[in-house]
């Protein structure tokens, strides 16, 4: 009878130290978060940590989808913008993007600075942080899975991409390269990762290299959108981003009167 309870004990111990000493599944994402500021923003600081968050969180949660997933078509949200595929998966991820999270830590506090990646005319000021996340990856595949979205272990996992795009002026031409990479059926997620004066990185996962997507790239940007390669390479290319508005359509008759009957 001792033997047995010493036995049950020792066995209770075992499975107890192997459950502590087994880590759990995270990876690291370094992420930057940018807030708008509006007037009723009481807490910017914290909304680029939680956009930061998010982001990190959908870029791990996307790479967990199958290779030739489609989202639905993209909703309409309340003001009349199309949804971004990214917020399709955030909203059935659930609001709070930190139950995914085991730690996070803002590496840099850029604070305050003039509206480039808000989106909004109406916004002048935005907040941007850069945040070190730890991804629980075991969480976040069993939320996937329960959606009936995870793809299997052998499954393609696409290709990592970094595309560098330079020229910014403000967000439009950025916004507009972004809807042309995710409306292609190749690419499974596009995230950016680096916000600089000027300059953003973007980090694409897609079923061709870089030099590919590129050259698909071009030839599909909207009209007034000009995309110049700098630099090219199968895993990253420099791009260097023009946005000049189309003339309006009677804009080439118009020309001035020379004063003939």
């Amino acid at each position: 009878m001792i033997w047995r309870v010493g036995a049950l004990v020792i066995a209770c111990l075992v499975a107890t130290l192997g459950a502590v000493a087994a880590p759990a599944e995270t990876r690291r994402e370094e992420s930057v978060g940018v807030a708008p500021i509006r007037d009723d923003e009481t807490a910017p600081r914290d909304a680029a940590l939680h956009a930061a968050v998010r982001s990190a969180v959908l870029r791990v949660a996307a790479e967990l989808l199958p290779a030739d997933f489609i989202p639905p078509e993209p909703a309409t949200r309340p003001d009349g913008e199309a949804e971004a595929p990214g917020d399709w998966l955030a909203e059935r991820l659930g609001d709070d993007p930190f139950a995914y999270v085991s730690s996070f830590r803002i590496l840099e506090d850029r604070g305050r600075r003039p509206a480039m990646f808000a989106g909004d005319p109406d916004v002048e000021h935005e907040y941007v942080v850069v945040a070190d996340v730890s991804v629980d990856v075991g969480a976040l595949r069993d939320r996937v899975a329960s959606l009936g979205l995870l793809a299997p272990r052998s499954g393609a996992s696409g290709r990592e991409l970094r595309l560098v795009i330079e020229g910014l002026t403000h967000y439009l031409p950025l916004a507009m390269l972004r809807e042309t990479l995710q409306e292609d059926r190749g690419v499974r997620s596009v995230v950016p990762v680096e916000f600089t004066a000027g300059r953003a990185v973007l980090a694409v996962k897609a079923d061709r290299d870089a030099t590919a997507l590129v050259a698909d790239l071009s030839r599909r940007a909207p009209e007034g959108l000009k995309i110049v390669p700098v630099d090219q390479g199968p895993d990253e290319a420099t791009l260097l981003v023009e946005w000049r508005p189309p003339a309006p359509p009677d804009a080439a008759s118009d020309g001035p009167e020379d004063g003939s009957d």
